[in-house]
């Protein structure tokens, strides 16, 4: 949604053009839904008539700026212009006009009563521009309060006015509408994805099977060269623009291009083939690549070098181990040897040193 915001000196010139005057497009229908605080419309409470008269509503809002504790303030009313995208508000089905300006309605009232709930104001939906023909709501504010107070210009800076609609929009736009809002004009988020078609959504292809083969972008533009597609440098800035032939033709495109308004910076166009593929951007990215790269071999390197020690570690016990099981072996045949001839050798000196037996008639007293 875009947002405009206007200062009148004039409140009856304003409410005269947008509701007594006929349709731009010689339609039928000059105002397609209206809204308003603490002013009266013509039509049910809740669901006033399309037609009101603007002589009507200026006098309710003049005797509002009578008790204006200021008497020689210039400003009688701020002018807000809510223009709604074909994206959000499409009008190619007219049976849907309807429910669009309900939906709309209900978003301006639930703006106003959150930003400007003291303020007297009325709203004018139309569609009846010269071109595009897209749905945009009038918002005359009057610059006194019912109470007496003057609304604080400042209120009405339109980049406050663009932020205050833009998060009343995040909060709100899918309950009303049944659709997340998607803000165009977020200046820190820029239109980084572009969708192309044909033969650039092809070249996009291309673009980022080399971006995901490649680690440098020497051989990303070398990748690109093997496939037919080459790079040139389109300003002094350092821009790309991609070539390639499709059917005997030569077709160029950039990498990334935006259009901004001078005076407020929002962004009008978006161009290209995508800002992942701009020179910063590359350079970024591989060097991002390269350093994820370096990181993980120095990882395994040392995941190598960790077990690989371990493992030597392990080898040198065990060697350790065999050797000490090898020497415990050796140790205990020896000892069976030795305990074996100590054996052997002591019967020798039992059998040598034993008395032979005599005869009982050797041992008779006397003998």
């Amino acid at each position: 949604m875009y947002v405009k915001s206007n200062y009148i000196t004039n409140a009856y010139g304003r409410l005269k053009y947008l509701f007594d005057e006929p349709a731009h497009d010689g339609s039928a229908h000059r105002v397609l839904g209206t809204n308003g605080s603490h002013v009266y419309l013509w039509g049910p409470r809740g669901q006033p008539y399309p037609a009101q008269s603007g002589y009507f509503i200026n006098q309710q809002f003049k005797m509002i700026r009578h008790r204006a504790m200021n008497k020689r303030k210039r400003q009688q009313a701020q002018h807000l212009i809510c223009s709604f995208s074909d994206h959000e508000m499409p009008t190619d089905n007219p049976d849907n006009i309807n429910v669009e300006v309900d939906q709309i309605n209900q978003l301006v009232g639930g703006f106003m009563k959150q930003y400007f709930p003291q303020t007297q104001w009325v709203s004018a939906i139309q569609a009846d521009g010269q071109e595009g023909h897209k749905l945009h709501c009038h918002i005359l504010i009057n610059s006194v309060q019912p109470n007496g107070k003057c609304v604080r210009t400042n209120e009405f800076s339109v980049n406050r006015l663009r932020h205050e609609w833009n998060n009343y929009l995040k909060e709100h736009y899918l309950e009303v509408t049944g659709h997340v809002y998607a803000n165009p004009f977020d200046k820190n988020k820029p239109g980084k994805v572009v969708k192309p078609q044909g033969w650039q959504a092809a070249l996009k292809e291309t673009l980022r099977w080399a971006r995901d083969k490649a680690i440098s972008i020497e051989e990303y533009v070398g990748l690109l060269k093997a496939k037919g597609l080459t790079v040139t440098s389109r300003n002094k800035k350092g821009d790309w623009s991609y070539s390639v032939t499709v059917s005997g033709k030569k077709k160029t495109v950039r990498d990334f291009y935006q259009r901004r308004d001078r005076k407020s910076g929002l962004v009008k166009s978006t161009r290209g083939v995508g800002q992942d593929f701009t020179p910063l951007e590359l350079r970024k990215y591989f060097k991002q690549k390269q350093k994820n790269e370096t990181k993980e071999v120095s990882t395994n390197e040392e995941e190598y070098q960790q077990y690989g020690g371990r493992s030597e570690r392990f080898a040198e016990s065990r060697r350790r181990q065999q050797r000490f099981n090898a020497y415990v072996a050796k140790q205990l045949s020896t000892d069976d040897e030795e305990t074996s001839d100590q054996a052997g050798s002591s019967k020798l000196d039992r059998r040598r040193h034993q008395v032979p037996r005599q005869s009982a008639d050797d041992l008779e007293p006397g003998s």
